[in-house]
């Protein structure tokens, strides 16, 4: 077989430069220079991006029978815990059996009444705001929103500020290093990250904090009333079925950090993605705010609400089409495979990526213009293959949190249209930029107004 094409990159460093300055960008220009398939070096890794429908459905099938999460994030573990997103094998195939009982459609719409009162104590911060005309960056407010949030799913509606600052506090430092930390592991074999940097340091204090704060959380369930709704309720009470063997502290204390980091940027990001387009583009902002008036009566939608909330889903979907939170997928082959005539040897890095399928121009007409119109049944439109779109990800490992997450989007982005008109504060153009999540740069900054 021929070599895989691809870019040479730098000498020892490869494409790091490029990955580092704009993932998303340079994935997109790998796929329009190179097809289906292109190799190019991250550091010390050999990595392969996979833009073909198909090719990324077969990885997608056969994703733990052929890849694993490679050496660099299993040195997260060492870090994080060896939470569900880390595991591989039996082990990840039992702990996923184990949690899905509380993600489904169903058990996620116990919490909309968190949602609500998450959303009652935001409200009147943003209507301050707009009876000033002061403008307001969404992405601080909305990562603040879906922090009150995921904080009451895990340890309950009665939980007290006081206990969980210090979980906020560390988060927000180790989501601001994380990907440093991963971008390291790939130069000198991760040297760097054993250094005692100054960032070094501020991970590793963030990453006791909470390791404190959790252990004293979860060693304190039985203190008093609990609500046994909490997902750390549900995490002590699980059972594995075949062996009724149940977590142990550290285990439900790892899967708590992973849900925080994963529960409420990623839904926070994606948020404010759908603000911005709806300040762009008002058309479709007044639309929103009409279907939400006539669904709602001014009230906040209950669970049988937000399935007629049809528009806005499809104004969602358009906004995770154009910018999906998660950006980039990758994985380690754990033996040689073929995709597209190309051969893939053993412990290569395989990258996916919806933003490159989501604007992939032959799959979307005018891939870069917001539509909506895309994902409503009577649109006109040539069928499109399965894997052009997948802002939650796909095949076993897909997204467990991804019904919740659609819950939390569908609920405040009806009740944020409904109340409010949002108008561009003059500044530099808003563009997406990759870290842990595909972030808006330098922010979506907006006024209010009262409708």
């Amino acid at each position: 077989m021929n070599a895989v094409p691809g870019p040479r990159g730098w000498p020892l460093l490869g494409s790091l430069p490029d990955l580092t300055r704009d993932s998303p960008g340079f994935w997109m220009d790998l796929a329009t220079r190179y097809g289906t398939v292109a190799v190019f070096r991250s550091g010390v890794e050999t990595c392969h991006l996979v833009s073909d429908p198909a090719l990324v459905g077969s990885l997608f099938q056969h994703d733990t029978q052929c890849c694993y999460k490679g050496r660099h994030t299993q040195r997260l573990a060492s870090l994080l815990g060896e939470g569900l997103a880390l595991l591989n094998g039996p082990p990840w195939r039992q702990r996923r059996q184990l949690l899905q009982p509380a993600f489904g459609r169903r058990p996620v719409s116990r919490w909309l009444d968190i949602v609500t009162a998450a959303w009652e104590s935001q409200v009147p911060v943003w209507d301050e705001a707009a009876a000033h005309g002061q403008p307001v960056e969404m992405v601080t407010d909305l990562l603040r929103l879906t922090q009150e949030i995921i904080v009451h799913i895990l340890f309950g509606r009665s939980v007290q500020h006081q206990v969980t600052a210090p979980i906020l506090g560390a988060v927000d430092t180790l989501n601001r290093h994380l990907l440093r930390h991963l971008l390291r592991e790939m130069v000198l074999g991760g040297r760097l990250n054993r250094w005692p940097l100054p960032s070094t340091r501020r991970f590793q204090t963030a990453l006791a904090t909470l390791h404190a704060t959790l252990d004293g959380l979860i060693a304190g369930r039985n203190e008093g009333d609990q609500d046994e709704e909490a997902l750390v309720a549900f995490l002590s009470n699980a059972r594995d079925e075949r062996t009724d063997a149940r977590l142990t502290p550290a285990q439900i204390r790892d899967e708590l950090i992973h849900f925080f980091l994963a529960g409420q940027e990623t839904t926070a990001v994606a948020l404010a993605w759908v603000i911005h387009y709806l300040t762009t583009q008002p058309t479709w902002a007044e639309e929103v705010a009409s279907e939400a008036d006539q669904m709602l009566s001014g009230r906040f939608p209950t669970i049988g609400d937000l399935s007629r909330l049809a528009l806005t889903h499809r104004v969602i979907n358009e906004s995770l089409r154009l910018t999906p939170p998660a950006y980039g997928i990758g994985r380690r082959t754990s033996i040689a495979v073929e995709l597209g005539g190309w051969r893939i040897p053993a412990e290569s890095v395989v990258i996916v990526s919806p933003y490159v399928m989501h604007r992939h121009p032959d799959y979307w007409d005018s891939p870069t213009r917001f539509d909506p119109h895309r994902f409503s049944p009577s649109h006109p439109q040539p069928p499109r293959p399965r894997y052009t779109y997948f802002p939650f990800g796909g095949g076993p490992r897909r997204c467990l949190g991804r019904h919740l997450a659609m819950m939390e989007m569908l609920a405040i982005t009806a009740q944020l249209a409904r109340r409010y008109r949002f108008h561009r504060v003059p500044g530099p153009r808003v563009v997406p930029r990759g870290g842990m999540t595909l972030r808006p740069h330098p922010g979506v900054r907006v006024r209010l107004s009262l409708r």
